[in-house]
């Protein structure tokens, strides 16, 4: 029998997602070791996609707007000379050519790689979540409807083939988020002209997650049932020690935890920038109380709290909601 835990939990566990469920799925499967806990992710993964899923627990939720921006990594496989209407294996085969007059030499298929590294304009896929007056576009899809979709810009900060053996093309993609990898391989596909859809996809990295640091839901119960479970949570402090750090004593934290600006007094030897975002930890043990933003107003160095992390005594939260944060974070916090 599964022990399940009583003790509080925050933090971060990654999971190695497996084929044929959902992202969601996954959540319900942790569930079952740790019910009473509040879990978000970082990242979808299709159905069809395994690899690299950062669950957050907990107070750990609040990290997601500071997270979510991270690089993700991929190794995907395309399907060529086969289009599909959700552009991946698991869609309705639309139109299929033969291969054989098409050129397939690592100068041609590097030719049409260098169209897609960088910035480019993307259409997000029909069979996506996005929302169309507060409906899925799955579900539009689904009934054979068409929506009109404008171009998003994302990023391809890496492109690189890894075999080419037609039917199948072989790539390693390092990328911003919000990248479609499956219209990717369609739009992929339209260059070569033979067509083309995604077959695999397995995500070795999504920001400083990466697979050495995951594990499959076999070893979650495993270790669940040993009681060691807690053991392979990264704790907050040390998942946001990429930011600069503020120390605070116990009465400063407290006024952040309660959403309040301090000023920084006997911080004026900090060199960061109106608007840096920094991580605001309690000098006494290390814990993390909060991210903010330095401000620098009228002369006087100014902390704001952007989310705020709570022990069990606390209970007001940060005035600041999710989108409003991660507006901040990408404005450098102004």
């Amino acid at each position: 029998m599964i022990k399940r835990s009583s003790r509080r939990v925050n933090g971060i566990i990654v999971v190695d997602k497996p084929a044929g469920i959902t992202s969601y799925d996954v959540v319900r499967q942790f569930k079952r070791v740790m019910p009473e806990v509040k879990i978000g992710y970082l990242g979808t993964l299709d159905p069809l996609a395994t690899g690299v899923l950062p669950l957050l627990l907990g107070e750990g939720t609040k990290l997601a707007p500071f997270l979510e921006a991270g690089r993700k990594v991929y190794e995907a496989t395309l399907y060529l000379g086969a289009t599909t209407d959700t552009q991946d294996r698991e869609g309705k085969v639309l139109k299929t050519e033969d291969l054989g007059s098409y050129d397939f030499s690592v100068e041609n298929v590097e030719k049409v790689m260098q169209r897609f590294r960088g910035r480019i304009m993307q259409r997000p896929p029909m069979y996506s979540a996005l929302k169309l007056n507060g409906e899925p576009l799955y579900k539009l899809a689904r009934r054979g409807e068409e929506a009109e979709r404008a171009l998003r810009e994302v990023e391809i900060y890496g492109l690189q083939v890894t075999d080419i053996t037609p039917p199948t093309l072989h790539l390693h993609i390092e990328c911003s988020k919000g990248t479609y990898i499956r219209t990717v391989a369609h739009d992929i596909g339209e260059q070569l002209g033979c067509g083309a859809h995604l077959a695999e996809l397995r995500r070795i990295r999504s920001g400083p997650f990466g697979l050495e640091d995951a594990l499959t839901l076999e070893d979650i119960e495993d270790l669940a049932h040993k009681g060691e479970l807690h053991e392979r949570f990264y704790p907050l402090p040390k998942v946001m020690s990429f930011l600069p750090a503020v120390e605070l004593e116990e009465v400063d934290a407290l006024q952040i935890r309660n959403g309040q600006a301090i000023p920084l007094e006997g911080f004026h030897e900090r060199s960061e920038e109106h608007g840096t975002v920094v991580r605001v930890v309690a000098r006494k043990d290390g814990e993390l109380i909060a991210i903010g933003c330095i401000q620098h107003i009228k002369g006087d160095l100014m902390l704001r709290p952007l989310r705020v992390f709570h022990d069990a005594i606390f209970t007001k939260s940060s005035p600041y909601d999710r989108d409003t944060v991660r507006k901040m974070v990408h404005q450098g916090g102004r």
